[in-house]
């Protein structure tokens, strides 16, 4: 063994000098390309940072709520609680 890893997939092909170039304005195809990828890349990372932000703020949103809810049941008389947790005959 001489410590080398094989590559993943088969090789490459060879490109073209007509393959990478545009004709008709001189650019070159793949820094388009490039650039689209990584702009699209870009999106997908801050699509993803805003879908976790919002999960964070959801699972703190009903924390919150479990948290109000348990005090409502400890103080049913305050808040506009009903009392309908007591009791019957008792004065929570």
């Amino acid at each position: 063994m001489s410590g080398r890893h094989s590559p993943a997939g088969a090789p490459r092909p060879e490109r073209d000098a007509t393959d990478a170039a545009n004709s008709t304005d001189g650019t070159d195809v793949t820094d388009v390309t490039d650039q689209g990828d990584a702009r699209a890349g870009r999106l997908k990372k801050t699509a993803l940072w805003i879908f976790l932000a919002l999960c964070v703020v959801f699972i703190a949103w009903v924390a919150w709520g479990f948290v109000q809810f348990d005090q409502d049941i400890d103080h049913p008389r305050e808040g506009g609680f009903s009392g309908w947790q007591c009791d019957a005959g008792k004065d929570c």
